[in-house]
């Protein structure tokens, strides 16, 4: 019977406001940029490096020591990019409308009916591999509510691949792995979820029906329910 359903974050429940996680919804203003800057091989270049260092800091477990990463983050952005006028001013401005702006994601239009829906039947929680703030823009768009566990990477300092956010999350829940469902957009986290003894559900948000999978692909939320009735009557 199943308990618990467990859900990815990124590009299952919602996505950047930008189209890319690190370019924030004022940054090209602060900068006084333009989009198509963007695409130059050199800022490229930069930004992959910047990520480099991102990537080495495993544990972050507040926003104050967020703001810190990420005010490091552009920081070697914008040396590697050679751009001319940095300033600690713009550096804060950057990192602050990255960790600080609740409007840096988008929400898909299921997702707040939805949650609503399935929190009536289900104990429901967020296993992620992100940054503390997320948790905020969940408060403050008033989805944190229908979650009885939100597990995010960096306060633990591993990642989903790792399978330690699984066993907390279902731990606070209350419930065993074989009684929870953990729907991710990237098929290497199923894996390891069915490793752990969930049941996987493979999200498609951009209808690529050219993807295959050895789990069941939803493309809505909305398909969740019958996709679980499967389940229930096997």
């Amino acid at each position: 019977m199943i308990k618990g359903i467990l859900f990815d974050s990124g590009r299952t429940l919602n996505v950047p406001a930008t189209g890319h996680w690190f370019i924030t919804p004022n940054f090209h203003k602060i900068l006084g940029t333009k989009e198509e800057d963007a695409e130059v091989p050199s800022f490229e270049v930069a930004m992959d490096k910047a990520y480099a260092y991102v990537d080495s800091v495993k544990v972050v477990k507040d926003e104050i020591e967020e703001y810190a990463l990420f005010k490091e983050f552009y920081t070697i952005l914008l040396k590697e990019s050679n751009y001319e006028k940095i300033s600690e001013d713009i550096i804060h401005s950057l990192t602050k409308d990255n960790v600080q702006n609740d409007e840096k994601f988008l929400f898909f239009e299921d997702v707040e009916p939805m949650l609503k829906k399935l929190s009536e039947n289900y104990l429901l929680g967020i296993v992620s591999d992100t940054w503390p703030s997320l948790e905020r823009v969940f408060i403050n768009k008033n989805l944190r509510e229908h979650f009885k566990t939100f597990i995010m990477s960096s306060v633990y300092g591993s990642y989903k691949s790792e399978k330690l956010l699984f066993k907390l999350a279902v731990e606070e829940l209350g419930i065993s792995p074989n009684e929870a469902v953990f729907i991710d957009d990237s098929e290497s986290n199923l894996v390891a979820a069915e490793e752990f003894g969930m049941i996987p559900v493979l999200i498609d948000r951009y209808e690529d029906y050219s993807i295959e999978s050895k789990y069941p692909i939803i493309r809505s939320l909305y398909e969740l329910e019958e996709v679980l009735k499967s389940f229930e009557g096997k």
